[in-house]
């Protein structure tokens, strides 16, 4: 949404030329910041030759448009690709070194290479530099040169992502934690060093062409220490280690002489006040706060309107108030089935569609999820009677009971009540016989995600890694807004205060207890001793599945339900 709104702005700015160049501009340094921000804010190394990078990606795509009538496009990425291969070519030696000599290193490469250019006359135009930049075929309005760097800017932020999310990322950070603690859990610190210099100095690279396309001038001063200093100022107010940092440090640093230029302040006290402001009272720079700021406050208005607004199946009136369910097949024999935190019944819908013959299954919202009625007082034997309250409601005299973590727990107390009723208790990755623990910080954390959808969505997919629906996801996050926040706290305090060990080991039907290996959440010792707790308790692991084999794999599930069924 930000992306479109940014491609748009331009088009509502069309008429002010002046605003569309300095965001131009803003988009430039953020380029090249983004680029810094990945060498020092991710892989730990200090630069202060960044802006050397930018000028090979100047001159390269420069001299390749106007000598040779490239495309600028192809210029641009050919100053990126030049700026890629010096920074692998200085980065094998230079990142030998660490600390204040890398940054010494780095700093006599760019007085290096700005003293190279100035003395190639021939080719550079020596120390003034070449003026009159012209675009041979498009990009030559302010609008066209525009949207080139944003797309630029566009592709290299999806890249530095992808780069930051995935196990480079992991390692780059590992790296800059502790190189030696790096490299004994088996990360190369050299190789990822200098992956994180090559990929920065070409995104430099590329932010030092689109300058030149843009401005129209460049000289071998434009891109001397002093813009490197100026880079690393960028990266420092907008915040290191942030993808976005780089977009606010170069908006506070590109927009200053465009506030200020009508004042006798001087840009220079302006900017270094600002500087020193943010380090004081703002050191993990602007990006941090705004993003505490969107987490705490702003996030409340998305999760108000992704909230889930239309109940999808019946009500049953109970003491504990409407229950909300859902029912599927005409089969013989009930199944009831259990959510677990922060779901609903809906979660359930992978496991419905393959629903075998011969089973009527019945999904329902525990008190305080998704459409059921609030319930205080939170304990998992007063959720067990809520079960209690449903069946009965439904007239169901036998039925298996299958519960997925919280509602594992729920089921475990339920069988240890009324195992007269079940024909098999079916616990899939259930909170443990002796309870889950759940630290005050965790609780306040959990909180927090009743007014953060992204992060609702974001942990119920790391925890299903093998189902990759976000159509499904979408649906169930929208039904985890609906929990009251007062909720979330007793739900957790009431799954670290039970205790059934004792009480299984007389419950004497088939219980299978069904683990899936990738769980981040439980661990294998405590489903053990959960099966174990019961006389007729069985333990299934099933490979290269996360906390819930109900949506990754409920084929299995049924596999092992129907096992002497």
């Amino acid at each position: 949404m930000v992306w479109v709104v940014l491609a748009v702005l331009p088009f509502l700015l069309i008429k002010n030329a002046f605003v569309i160049t300095i965001l131009t501009l803003v988009g430039i340094y953020a380029l090249a910041s983004l680029g810094l921000n990945i060498i020092m804010g991710y892989a730990g190394q200090i630069s202060i030759g960044h802006a050397a990078f930018m000028s090979i990606g100047a001159y390269t795509s420069t001299l390749l448009v106007m000598n040779y009538n490239v495309p600028v496009t192809i210029g641009v990425l050919a100053g990126g690709l030049l700026a890629f291969l010096f920074g692998l070519l200085i980065g094998f030696p230079a990142l030998r070194l660490s600390g204040f000599y890398l940054a010494i290193a780095t700093m006599g490469f760019v007085v290096a290479v700005e003293q190279l250019v100035g003395a190639l006359d021939s080719i550079t135009g020596g120390h003034a530099g070449i003026r009159g930049i012209k675009f041979p075929y498009l990009f030559n309005s302010d609008v066209e040169k525009y949207l080139l760097v944003l797309a630029f800017l566009y592709i290299s932020y999806v890249a530095a992502q992808r780069f930051v999310n995935s196990k480079t990322g992991r390692a780059w950070m590992a790296v800059r934690e502790n190189e030696t603690v790096a490299s004994v859990v088996g990360v190369n610190p050299a190789k990822y060093k200098l992956l994180a210099f090559a990929f920065g100095s070409m995104l430099a690279g590329f932010a030092g062409a689109l300058y030149a396309h843009v401005t129209g001038f460049i000289a071998p001063s434009v891109f001397g220490l002093g813009k490197s200093l100026d880079l690393l100022a960028i990266s420092v107010i907008g915040g290191m280690a942030s993808l976005d940092g780089p977009f606010y440090g170069a908006l506070v640093y590109e927009a200053l002489p465009f506030f200020f230029s009508r004042t006798n302040l001087s840009l220079s006290i302006v900017f270094g006040a600002i500087l020193i402001f943010v380090v004081l009272f703002m050191p993990l720079g602007i990006s941090f706060y705004i993003s505490q700021l969107r987490f705490n406050y702003l996030n409340a208005i998305i999760a108000f309107l992704k909230k889930s607004r239309r109940p999808y199946g019946k009500f049953l009136d109970t003491k504990f108030g409407k229950i909300h369910y859902v029912q599927y097949g005409q089969g013989k024999t009930p199944i009831v089935l259990l959510h677990g935190n922060f779901a609903s019944a809906r979660f359930f819908e992978p496991f419905l569609r393959l629903l075998p013959n011969g089973f009527t299954a019945y999904a329902f919202d525990l008190p305080n999820f998704g459409f059921s009625d609030r319930m205080a007082g939170v304990t998992i034997d007063k959720y067990a009677e809520v079960v209690d309250e449903f069946v009965n409601k439904l007239g169901l005299e036998k039925f298996i009971l299958l519960g997925h973590s919280l509602g594992g727990s729920v089921a475990i107390a339920y069988a240890t009540k009324h195992q007269d009723r079940l024909l098999k208790l079916v616990l899939v990755d259930p909170g443990p016989i002796d309870g889950l623990y759940v630290p005050d910080e965790g609780i306040r954390l959990l909180q927090k995600y009743k007014y953060n959808p992204h992060l609702i969505k974001k942990s119920l997919m790391f925890n299903v890694p093998t189902y990759d629906d976000e159509r499904f996801f979408d649906k169930v996050t929208s039904d985890a807004l609906r929990i009251p926040k007062e909720a979330i706290r007793e739900v957790a305090e009431a799954l670290r205060n039970y205790n059934y060990t004792d009480k299984a080991s007389g419950v004497n039907i088939p219980v299978e207890v069904i683990f899936g290996d990738k769980d981040v959440i439980l661990s294998l010792w405590q489903m053990q001793k959960t099966a174990a707790a019961f006389p007729r308790g069985r333990l299934h692991i099933l490979k290269d599945v996360g906390h819930s084999p109900v949506v990754e794999a409920p084929k299995e599930v049924f596999r092992i339900i129907l096992e002497n069924q």
